[in-house]
């Protein structure tokens, strides 16, 4: 397996945990705790980003070993983390307005999603968007992704397919990878809301 490919599964396998979480914390602990987990992991994402804006030198829990293993070359060069805070602060809206199953299903569709969109997009290539430059296998997986994590929800079928695909189009043509952890939860939460309500 390529060098590139290998690295990508590791940044993005750690994108994927709040996916894994999103299920036993937000459906089956709640809202209320839910949103509490989620604020917490905002603020330290949020003190991490303001240390690297202002050259602070903190080493925020977490947040800072993150940055560490996760950080594209440009994000360590320029010392900026930015997808991580409209990550959480998605997240936390999400998981405070949704209803769980839904909630859970959102944040679901952002962490596998985009984590398959940039595997499938090392590992398989193919063509690409103009604009965005992302791969139409990449695509394919966030869109499968999705697909997967919205049924694993309960959502309606219809509701799935429709919300994993214009999830995945947004993922495709958001041409900055830090402004997708903003454009994805927020489709899908949209989405969701208005086609489904629906368990």
């Amino acid at each position: 397996m390529r060098e590139e490919v290998v690295a990508e599964i590791r940044r993005k396998s750690i994108h994927a945990i709040p996916g894994f979480m999103a299920i036993p914390v937000v459906v089956w602990l709640g809202n209320p705790y839910a949103t509490a987990i989620a604020c917490f992991f905002l603020v330290l994402y949020a003190l991490n980003e303001a240390s690297l804006r202002l050259k602070l030198n903190w080493r925020i829990p977490i947040a800072w070993h993150t940055y560490r293993l996760m950080a594209r070359r440009d994000e360590l060069e320029r010392g900026y983390f930015t997808g991580t805070v409209y990550f959480w602060a998605v997240t936390t809206a999400v998981v405070w307005l949704m209803e769980p199953h839904l909630a859970a299903a959102t944040v679901m569709v952002s962490s596998f999603g985009d984590a398959a969109a940039a595997i499938f997009g090392k590992a398989l290539g193919g063509p690409r968007v103009p604009l965005s430059n992302k791969t139409l296998t990449g695509f394919a997986g966030m869109f499968l992704a999705s697909m997967a994590s919205t049924l694993i929800c309960g959502v309606r079928v219809e509701a799935a397919l429709l919300a994993s695909l214009l999830s995945a189009a947004v993922e495709l043509a958001t041409p900055l990878s830090t402004l997708d952890e903003l454009t994805v939860p927020v489709t899908a939460a949209l989405s969701l809301q208005l086609l489904a309500g629906a368990r």
